[in-house]
């Protein structure tokens, strides 16, 4: 018997895009947040800047992470879609080839 060598899990790339898009919502959430809290006045010039240039990096690190989960959301999605239409095709070939006998 043929062993397969290659196999995709269909269910465990939904689970995975699931949980990429839960990412992404709570990356936006904490956006949000950022932005509600608005700059700080905590007395001190420097220490107010300091604060603003660790929120600018933050959010500017949380936005290219936010990028790279949509990329990658999209490629699973393409992935699903190929596959799902790859497995749609072989069933109806193979349904289509016993009724022939």
């Amino acid at each position: 018997m043929a062993q397969a060598d290659f196999q995709v899990d269909l269910s465990e790339l939904r689970q995975l895009k699931k949980k990429l898009t839960q990412s992404k919502d709570r990356l936006e959430e904490s956006l949000r947040r950022m932005k509600d809290t608005g700059p700080k006045n905590l007395g001190k010039r420097s220490l107010d800047s300091a604060c603003e240039d660790f929120e600018d990096d933050w959010e500017h690190g949380l936005n290219e992470t936010k990028k790279r989960i949509e990329i990658l959301e999209e490629g699973i999605d393409a992935i699903l879609k190929n596959y799902e239409k790859t497995e749609s095709e072989i069933h109806k070939s193979l349904t289509q080839s016993t009724r022939g006998r």
